[in-house]
């Protein structure tokens, strides 16, 4: 290549990796809706009673996200989605994991109870 032609292939190059860093990052419209799907599945698992800090900074994630939103922050906001998204898979996950154990927990009371009974120990 001549020297002429190596210099717009790099003011080529540069132009492309100077307008790249300049382009905005687009609204996270399906993250705000998976985000507030997976809070709607904590709240109705519960998680209110069994991991309501881990909800709380769900919610407020998403919140914030609406707010980075409203700025257009999208690179903001879609962290926070993303955030809120695992904060409320979180919370899902605990308030099952609670349930199971409390589950268990009786499973383990009753059966005490029959091997009481089955040995005459409740009399």
């Amino acid at each position: 290549m001549t020297p002429s032609r190596t210099k717009i292939h790099r003011l080529g190059a540069l132009a492309t990796v100077v307008f790249a860093g300049c382009a905005t990052a687009p609204p996270p419209l399906t993250g705000l809706d998976d985000a507030t799907a997976a809070i709607a599945r904590a709240r109705a698992a519960d998680a209110q009673l069994y991991a309501p800090v881990e909800l709380r900074f769900a919610e407020t994630r998403l919140a914030d996200a609406r707010a980075a939103m409203a700025d257009k922050k999208y690179a903001a906001a879609a962290q926070r989605v993303s955030e809120a998204e695992i904060d409320a898979e979180l919370a899902l996950a605990k308030t099952r994991n609670a349930k199971a154990r409390a589950a268990a927990e009786q499973k383990a009371r009753d059966n005490a109870a029959l091997e009481r009974e089955l040995l005459g120990e409740d009399q």
